[in-house]
């Protein structure tokens, strides 16, 4: 429990008890306050009680005066707040600035130390937060307040540099340039500061005035103090003049805090709602929205997350389960919004927010509940720091959920102000028509019309937008009719309702060609773009042209909604209108006929990639994917129940690559594995070989090698059936899995005879995966001359596609043989190429093994100060990702470099945590083959490391 007497030194003194400022009146009395504060609980001798308050000039009676003070303090703090004896006095629980900080402080250089930059970066924000101005401002100026306010202003400039640290370490190096500078201002002799500035500067591609910076310290330095830069200075003016490859920036991201997206309306009418939604999230930590459709929980939630994003230092992440098709889709969506990824995804998003302090929204749980009551279950179990906001038509029934039920705005006023329904009205009114200004009785006309439609948003906004076209009396009538329409029709009738028979008056109200449209969009999941809504309605017949006119105009109706990310347009539906636009579309027999055209359509698209994504246009490719995984997903899910093996088969073979070679392995393998229950054995066929070589592989990254081996045997006795019995992709695949299940000789044969069936004028891409796969195999057995061989080949194979990807891989083979050659030059030029190849191209994974194995060569060279510096940034790319293989590697080598400096404590510290990390349940993600084959396992190198530093005790 927090203490409720503070006392605050960092800034103007203040004395807070139970959140009231405390007047302690008098500069003696604070001065000794202040004292007993800084000294943390400690008893403090009545001597250095009263040298610190008077120095040389004493009154009559020191010690009278110092019982005198304590008495009046006690009597305005109360009676147990400060303990004493003859000897001296103590303050007894306080809460203190200046102990937290220099609290936080530690913990900030402990983390770095460890290479957590991302903790420690918190660590540093949170403790130069609590400064409020000058320390110890206001109180005594003796020589030792004095001292004492020089002490903690040196560690205030301490904690900076800890906070630049750990932001070069992020790859932050753009946005610390300025703050640096402004601090050089301060401390013009911090050369710590002055080498932060060149590194920042020349990571941001600024390498002359990063060489200018240093000729700055030089000057002010020399004319100030007399001295020379020292050392480490000279040894990074020296890297940047080489380019060394130990100071460039890697592929490490900002620290990523929340994905909410940015409001595209104003937030009208609900802010004493929003409020306690936000004061209920302060103090517990699952709070429910339920309502009717319509009637706004999604945007509260929003704008509540929104609200406390700012005191949330691990993020608020949204999770849109309107995009889930099915309760096993909650746990791979809330993995996709925190930015994990794994077999297992709920496990993963789990060890992800583990000891984050974040804010989760599952939003539109209803059609998904038992799933969600299970995921809200386990993050609250296991993630003690995370809270959780949920919408939904109904509660979850968790254990703590705290329920709010969100009503329709209030369509009458009580004052002279407008209600909270007739301001939304006009805020959507005047976007549909400029100008718009309510007469006389517009006022009671528009809270007639949001009464009828019962004070529900979405209704207000769809009304509010046909103001374009019509007036409020013509509006009014309409609505009043469309309600009596719905008298006579049985209760239990879905429309049976305000909202309800709104959206029915609009869809009814659309032309053929707008309703074509709406049916095409509603059977997406996770919004559509211009092509695939272009492609479905050239069905009937609507040219692009046409298409662009019509969703213009059903954004102008606020029918459906548009968002542009990466500068393309995407458009998608609100759950309500979706539910009813499918409702008629399967009442008229038309949704299967539309979800086959959706599958057909997407099954086209995996065709048109699965080239490309093997040659120069790959990136690109991988990015429209990315966008469409949601509607692949449903695609898959319609053929597969539809048991449709063609389609099933084309989704399949499309999509394998892009998985792969977007590191989300698990998610691929359960792609493929769901495509291959649906395909036809009867007709095996080129493409079903394929597919089971992309399962086999897949699943020998997941480390499930028995049934890799058995997709490989299947593939391989398929491809015999179809006359051809050395398909080499699905040899070498099985070549790989047979090697991880330990049977090296038959894979040796396999992955020898694989490549061997390749000509110059065949496939290139398959012959440069092939070659890469057939290394690994040689590497896993020790023989460089076939590695060497295969990675020349993989280079030479990739180029002639185009496809830079594989060149990295190679590279590192390459180095992996140089160093089994004993020429650490060669070694050290591979990885250095690798190092840049990896962060032009974005493969984190790759920088970081490359640049752990730099840290490795420098450690042999006897460079620790070199080494440990390439091991931290090999961390902190890897922790880019969040925990890999790579991580764990670099943790094993930083442990390595610090044992041989000197610090086995924090060594050990180190590989403990590789131990443990090692031990939980985990998945192996793209590529993590190549690293096992040349690295090996990581848990091995930390028990074997931890062997060694058997003397260091283990930390109580």
């Amino acid at each position: 429990m927090a203490n409720a007497l503070e006392i605050r030194l960092l800034g103007p003194f203040e004395v807070v008890d139970d959140g009231r400022r405390v007047p302690v009146s008098g500069s003696k009395r604070d001065a000794l306050l202040a004292v007993l504060a800084l000294h943390r609980g400690r008893l403090v001798e009545v001597d250095a009680l009263v040298a610190a308050l008077w120095d040389e000039d004493l009154p009559s009676s020191p010690r009278n005066a110092i019982q005198h003070h304590v008495t009046r303090l006690r009597a305005v703090l109360g009676r147990d707040a400060i303990g004493g004896s003859a000897d001296g006095y103590a303050l007894n629980a306080a809460s203190v600035d200046v102990v937290e900080f220099e609290e936080l402080l530690a913990r900030a250089r402990a983390a770095l130390r460890e290479g957590d930059a991302r903790a420690g970066g918190d660590a540093a924000d949170e403790a130069l937060a609590l400064w409020r101005g000058s320390a110890l401002h206001g109180l005594t100026d003796t020589i030792w307040f004095l001292a004492e306010a020089r002490r903690l202003e040196a560690l205030r400039v301490d904690a900076l540099e800890e906070q630049f640290e750990a932001a070069l370490a992020l790859g932050e190096h753009r946005e610390v340039v300025s703050a640096i500078r402004r601090a050089l201002d301060d401390q013009p002799f911090r050369e710590r500061l002055w080498g932060q500035l060149m590194l920042a500067l020349y990571r941001s591609g600024r390498q002359a005035e990063a060489l200018d910076t240093f000729q700055e310290a030089r000057r002010v330095l020399g004319d100030e103090l007399g001295l020379e830069p020292g050392p480490e200075l000279r040894q990074l003016q020296e890297a940047i003049l080489m380019q060394d490859a130990g100071i460039a920036p890697v592929p490490a991201a900002g620290r990523r805090r929340g994905n909410l997206p940015a409001p595209s309306t104003s937030f009208v009418g609900r802010e004493p709602e929003l409020a306690t939604v936000v004061a209920l999230l302060r103090e517990r930590r699952l709070v429910t929205l339920t309502g009717p459709p319509g009637v706004g929980k999604s945007r509260l939630a929003l704008e509540a997350a929104r609200a406390l994003e700012g005191e949330t230092p691990d993020g608020a992440w949204m999770v849109e389960l309107a995009r889930a098709g099915s309760d096993t889709d909650v746990a791979r969506l809330l993995a996709r919004a925190v930015g994990t990824r794994g077999s297992d995804t709920l496990e993963r998003s789990v060890a992800r927010l583990r000891d984050a302090e974040a804010l989760v929204v599952l939003d539109a749980s209803e059609h998904v509940l038992e799933a969600t009551r299970a995921a809200a279950e386990t993050l609250l179990r296991e993630c003690p720091r995370v809270r959780l906001l949920v919408t939904s038509r109904e509660v979850l029934h968790v254990t703590g959920e705290v329920r709010v039920p969100v009503e329709p705005l209030v369509t009458i006023s009580q004052s002279d102000d407008e209600a909270p329904a007739v301001e939304l009205f006009l805020e959507r009114a005047r976007a549909a028509r400029p100008g718009f200004e309510l007469g006389s009785d517009g006022a009671a006309l528009v809270a007639e019309i949001s009464r009828l439609l019962d004070g529900l948003p979405l209704g207000i906004e769809i009304a509010a937008a046909r103001v374009n076209a019509l007036g409020l009396h013509e509006l009014l009538t309409i609505v009043q009719g469309r309600l009596d329409l719905l008298e006579d029709r049985p209760p239990s009738d879905a429309a049976r309702s305000a909202l309800g028979a709104l959206v029915e008056w609009s869809y009814d109200v659309l032309h053929a060609d707008e309703k074509a449209l709406l049916h095409a969009l509603a059977v997406h999941r996770g919004g559509a773009s211009l092509p695939s809504l272009a492609a479905a309605a050239g069905a009937h017949g609507l040219d692009e042209a046409t298409v662009t006119y019509l969703l213009g105009a059903l954004v102008d109706k606020s029918i459906i909604s548009v968002s542009f990310p990466a500068d393309s347009s995407r458009y998608d539906v609100l759950d309500t209108v979706r539910a009813y636009v499918l409702e008629r579309l399967e009442s008229a027999g038309g949704l299967d006929a539309a979800r086959q055209a959706h599958a057909e359509y997407f099954a086209a698209l995996a065709d048109e990639a699965r080239y490309p994504l093997r040659g120069s246009a790959w990136s690109g490719w991988k990015a429209r994917l990315d966008l469409e995984i949601d509607n692949l997903w449903a695609a898959l899910e319609h053929v597969t129940a539809r048991a449709d093996g063609p389609l099933a088969l084309r989704l399949g073979t499309g999509l394998a690559w892009y998985f792969v070679i977007s590191e989300r392995v698990s998610e691929g393998r359960r792609f493929v594995d769901r495509a291959l229950a649906a395909a036809d054995d009867g007709e095996p066929g080129a493409a079903l070989v394929e597919l089971l070589a992309f399962a086999c592989y897949l699943r020998t990254e997941e480390g499930d090698f028995d049934s890799a081996v058995a997709a490989g045997e299947r593939a391989i006795a398929l491809a015999t059936l179809g006359g051809d019995p050395k398909d080499a992709l699905a040899q070498t695949a099985l070549a790989l899995a047979l090697t991880e299940r330990g049977e090296a000789e038959r894979a040796g044969a396999l992955a020898a005879d694989a490549y061997g069936g390749l000509t110059a004028a065949g496939d290139d891409w398959t012959a440069a995966s092939v070659a890469l796969l057939r290394a690994l195999v040689a590497a896993r057995s020790g023989d460089a001359a076939t590695v060497a061989e295969m990675a020349a080949a993989a280079r030479r194979h990739a180029a002639a596609v185009g496809f830079a990807p594989f060149h990295i891989p190679a590279l590192i083979l390459d180095a992996w043989v140089a160093e089994r050659r004993g020429d650490d030059d060669a070694a050290a030029s591979a990885y250095t190429t690798a190092l840049e190849l990896s962060a032009a191209e974005g493969f984190p994974d790759h920088a970081a093994f490359a640049l752990t194995a730099l840290g490795l060569q420098a450690l042999q060279r006897g460079d620790l100060r070199r080494a440990e510096e390439l091991e931290r940034r090999a961390l902190a790319v890897a922790n880019h990702v969040a925990e890999t293989w790579a991580g764990a590697h670099a943790r094993v080598a930083l442990a390595r470099v610090l044992h041989a400096g000197g610090d086995a404590e924090t060594a050990a510290a180190l590989l403990r945590g590789v131990c443990a990390w090692c031990e939980q349940p985990r998945t192996h993600e793209a590529r993590e083959s190549l690293f096992l084959a040349l690295a090996g396992d990581p848990a091995d190198a930390a028990a074997a490391a931890l062997a060694e530093l058997g003397s260091v005790p283990t930390p109580v």
